[in-house]
């Protein structure tokens, strides 16, 4: 009865509630949309397909929502929700219609679209312009007078509050009084307790503390909790993770080219101990933005200091970008945007084309902002034409450890030159040696006769090869370039055709090839990552008819290949009639092999052993690396940026001098010099008290992360398109506390924070507000039915990492260690494709969720399914979805099966207890209350046994109850009469348990 229930409902739930109103747009929504699409929109489509276009082409408009719904002569250009059937995707992938007709956009600008179409095409923009609306003169004076750009004052607590415990509860319960209603009581001491430990180290409290606060369930007693957790190095893990999530924090770059963060997770540590260690935000915020640059006393914190700016280093990145200009100012403005929503609340992104449309921030402003970036270094390689990358920056070490990683990397280069001249001597006497076998008999066309359809690099870097190089396809334009060999015969027979490659693991493997002769044509496929089968140079296609003064094609094209296209020569061999090979040749006869080359070969073969075996043996002797950060610096390049011209680089207006958001900016000014970037100056910009935004955004999160929903609901939006705060004078009371000094007070005599986060927390979760019941009441409900003025406590789902280390918690197999790197043995590039090694080690992981790798495109299951942030952008809070899919994840998923059974064997184990007993022990383990009499009950008929009293020991005797395996598809092996089994009913019984409602969610 219960498991049909309990799985019954957990079904048919998401089904309802999962429905959300077409109009809205998330803060994250819209963020996409402002970085994704419009920017793209306004470069390349708007001039044709806009209120200001010349001519309107196809009755297409593209600068309004509806413009795209409505459409044009071809009918909608989007069908929301399917990318498939909409034209503006196909057009934009070339099929049928080519749009942009100036050339196709880059496959992950696509992709980008295809995911906009298919989330619901959130598009802000409601209104549609016409050709002669004049531009909005943005006052700034006038923008200062909305409430987030006010200065931050403590109004005091409301008069006649004595009677409340916390000046946090006296603005509560006066917003409630004066509504008319009764607050809530205090929740039950199980489910408070269970809050408590999860929103503050996000794991569940152990039966033993559940007990010893039942018996004691005072509010002394939840002070002493509250204050061992917010000491526990648990915290750290929970509350860093959060920031994490600001911080678009991964462990791979994704996009284009899905390169390892290989040293990413030293920043993840930093922010783990920083919320452990209680640093002042002010400071937090410095290191983040300027650690690099400011001054140190000692190693470890200049270690700290560097590895902190790695929060500007973990946005996504187009490293593949050719036009490395456009490359540096996306990345520019990435910083920019991610700066703004994590500090300041505010989309500053929406300024980089125009002048923000709903905020006083003119683009001046955001190019004020993007000149302090642009003087920062990111990335290498921005004047090459080749995939982008990210400096070295070297950690401090012992010295000894430095000399002897110093005296190993100038051997091993040494030996390293060694071998690459060595390689290329090899190299260049096995060309030889080839070139005389291969090209002894008939016809050779090399590639610099062959007729090119578009751009093909040409290259000498891997021999052996015909003439002077080959040419390859560049991985560009694929089905766009084709290389033509035209050869007339000089008398009619058979002949052997064969092509001549570089192979390679990264070549084509699938490269079509056509083969016009007498007969007609046909077509092969070759396989490039594999070896010329001919001495290392030519693979045969096929023997061919061809006549004489006829020309003969043979064409290779790039269709519907992944990798490089290589084109070296071809070669055509005379065969008779027997089908032997006819001497004929072009060039002069070859003499005999010289034996003396021959000896060469082998003498160098020989030294290359005998080097490798010395490059190896010293690389198993070699120091442990130096630690590096994934960190940034200051530019060699420093000055101020020009405005780009509705965001396009290469169209640029006035320079704008580096400095702040007006809106926001007191009295102070802040000097900039070419001698630095500016960021120490924006870091304390930010961190300073007086900011109006600073302090309010980050109150702001915390009450979210503890209440289920800000104060301002719109956590990452405090702009005038974001919600307006249901408590200001409480947020304003908060903030004001949070920057004064400890040993100070506001002026209106409340005791400060210090910047400490800490505080604030034990404050907030100590109030009474805080430890309400979420109990219904529907007095309260008919006059705040969305329990904006806190009558009761909001009911919280668990984020996805607590669902599954409480599960591994149940099952005794979490580890608390630091997981260290979630990446080592990763390659440069992260291959998502494969079971190797580490791809198994990270899904079977007992560490903590916040340890495990993020690798964009490829998130750990469990992750995904339970709303796991987007590393692409700030989320300050995640979005909360109820669909099937997290039910089938928990009812099918072999992790979850895994630690239920593991679960089970642990409390079997005690053999002591009853069968009522270990159904409560089962219910404290996992749900963390006591089971009911009615839920023992009900246990104990799901187990099949008769009494509860009886003694697991002769109730499970002979039962099978150690840990179940589970097939690839995540089923349970179960052999026959399990089904009469005890042993596997308990394992069923705490799948049912794990896969509930009430497990998933904070009461």
């Amino acid at each position: 009865m219960i498991y049909l229930r309990l799985l019954t409902s957990l079904a048919i739930v998401p089904l309802i509630s999962g429905l959300a109103s077409a109009e809205e747009i998330t803060d994250q929504e819209r963020e996409f949309f402002e970085k994704r699409i419009r920017p793209v929109l306004v470069e390349h489509c708007y001039g044709c397909h806009s209120a200001k276009s010349d001519e309107l082409k196809g009755g297409l408009r593209l600068d309004f929502a509806d413009g795209l719904r409505i459409g044009g002569d071809s009918g909608p250009a989007v069908v929301i929700g399917k990318p498939s059937e909409s034209i503006l995707i196909s057009s934009l992938k070339y099929e049928g219609m080519e749009m942009p007709p100036s050339g196709r956009l880059p496959d992950q600008v696509i992709r980008d679209f295809e995911h906009w179409v298919a989330a619901g095409a959130a598009d802000p923009r409601l209104d549609a312009p016409h050709a002669n609306t004049a531009s909005r003169e943005i006052d700034i004076e006038r923008g200062r007078r909305f409430w987030s750009f006010l200065p931050v004052t403590d109004p005091g607590a409301p008069s006649g509050s004595d009677s409340a415990s916390s000046s946090v509860d006296a603005f509560i319960n006066d917003s409630i009084v004066s509504a008319g209603i009764e607050p809530e009581k205090r929740a039950d001491p199980a489910s408070l307790l269970r809050r408590v430990y999860f929103d503050l180290t996000g794991l569940p409290p152990d039966p033993d503390r559940l007990e010893a606060f039942l018996d004691n369930p005072t509010s002394s007693a939840l002070t002493a909790e509250v204050d061992r957790l917010l000491s526990s190095d648990q915290f750290g893990v929970h509350w860093g993770r959060h920031w994490l999530d600001v911080a678009r924090y991964a462990d791979s770059n994704g996009n284009d080219f899905n390169a390892t963060f290989h040293d990413a997770w030293r920043y993840r540590d930093y922010v783990i101990a920083a919320f452990n260690d209680d640093k002042p935000f002010d400071q937090f915020i410095r290191e983040q933005i300027a650690g690099d640059l400011l001054p140190c006393d000692s190693d470890h914190q200049r270690k700290e200091n560097l590895v902190a700016t790695g929060f500007l280093m973990l946005g996504s990145k187009m490293l593949s970008e050719r036009d490395k200009d456009k490359l540096r100012m996306d990345v520019v403005d990435e910083q920019v945007s991610t700066v703004g929503s994590a500090f300041l609340g505010m989309t500053l992104g929406c300024a980089r084309c125009h002048d923000h449309k709903f905020d006083p921030i003119p683009t001046e402003d955001y190019y004020a902002l993007a000149g302090i970036f642009k003087s920062t270094r990111t990335l290498e390689g921005e004047s090459q034409k080749y995939v982008s990358t990210w400096p070295a920056t070297p950690l401090p070490a012992d010295p000894k450890h430095m000399k002897a990683v110093e005296k190993y990397q100038a051997e091993e280069s040494s030996l390293e030159k060694q071998l690459s001249a060595l390689k290329k001597t090899i190299g260049n006497l096995e060309k030889q040696i080839g070139k005389s076998k291969s090209l002894s008999s008939g016809y050779v066309i090399d590639d610099v006769a062959a007729e090119l359809t578009g751009y093909w690099k040409k290259s000498s870097l891997t021999p052996p090869f015909v003439g002077a190089g080959y040419i390859h396809d560049d991985l560009q334009d694929k089905g766009r370039k084709s290389v033509c060999f035209r050869w007339t015969p000089p008398r009619s027979a058979n002949y052997e055709v064969r092509i001549s490659y570089v192979h390679g693991s990264n070549r084509a493997s699938n490269v079509p090839i056509t083969i016009e002769h007498a007969d007609g044509q046909v077509q092969a496929f070759l396989d490039e990552t594999k070896p010329p089968t001919l001495d290392g140079m030519f693979t045969p296609l096929g023997r061919f008819p061809f006549k004489a003064g006829q020309s003969a094609v043979v064409t290779i094209n790039t269709e519907g290949t992944k990798g490089y296209v290589i084109v070296d020569a071809l070669q055509l061999v005379e065969v008779d009639a027997s089908g032997a090979y006819v001497q004929r040749s072009t060039s002069a006869e070859p003499s005999d092999f010289d034996t003396s080359i021959q000896q060469e070969l082998a003498d160098s073969r020989a030294k290359e052993k005998a080097l490798t075996a010395q490059i190896e043996a010293l690389r198993n002797s070699a120091p442990a690396p130096l630690p590096q950060a994934f960190a940034v610096a200051d530019h060699q390049e420093i000055g101020d940026c020009p405005v780009c011209v509705r965001g396009e680089h290469r169209n640029t207006g006035a320079i704008v001098p580096r400095g702040f958001l007006q809106v926001a900016s007191w009295n102070s000014t802040a000097e900039f010099t070419d001698a630095q970037s500016g960021r120490v100056q924006l870091a304390n910009w930010i961190a300073d008290p007086q900011n109006p935004l600073t302090g309010r955004v980050i109150v702001n999160r915390i009450w979210s992360h503890l209440f289920g929903e800000g104060l301002v609901r719109s956590v990452d939006n405090f702009g005038t398109n974001g919600e307006r705060p249901t408590h200001p004078l409480l947020l304003d009371h908060l903030a004001a506390r949070l920057v004064t000094p400890s040993d100070r007070t506001t002026p209106a005599g409340a005791a400060g924070f210090g910047w400490s986060l800490k505080a604030l927390i034990r404050e907030l979760v100590l109030t009474d507000v805080y430890q309400r019941s979420t109990q219904f009441n529907e007095a309260a409900a008919a006059v705040d039915p969305e329990n904006r003025l806190l009558w009761r406590a909001n009911r919280k789902r668990l984020p996805a990492e607590a669902i599954r280390d409480a599960m591994l918690m149940a099952s005794g197999r979490l580890s608390l260690s630091p997981g260290g790197s979630p990446v080592e043995g990763f390659g440069v590039l992260v291959k998502t494709n494969n079971a190797d090694a580490n791809e198994v080690k990270r899904k079977e992981s007992s560490y903590r969720s916040a340890y495990l790798p993020i690798i964009r495109s490829e998130l750990p299951p469990m992750l995904t399914a339970f709303d796991f942030a987007d590393s692409d952008m700030v989320v300050g809070k995640r979005p909360v979805t109820n669909v099937p899919a997290q039910a089938l994840m928990l009812m099918n998923s072999p992790f979850v099966m895994d630690n239920a059974a593991g679960t089970a064997e642990q409390l079997i184990s005690d053999g002591t207890l009853t069968v009522g007993q270990l159904i409560d022990l089962a219910y404290r383990k996992v749900l963390n209350r006591k089971a009911t009499p009615e839920e023992i009950q009900q246990g104990t008929e799901f187990l099949d046994i008769s009494d509860s009293t009886r003694s697991i020991a002769t109730a499970f005797a002979g039962s099978r109850h150690k840990t179940v395996p589970v097939t690839d598809e995540g089923n349970l092996i179960v052999s026959e009469g399990d089904d009469r089994d005890a042993g596997a009913k308990f394992r069923r019984f705490i799948h049912v348990l794990f896969a509930s409602t009430e497990f998933r969610l904070l009461n």
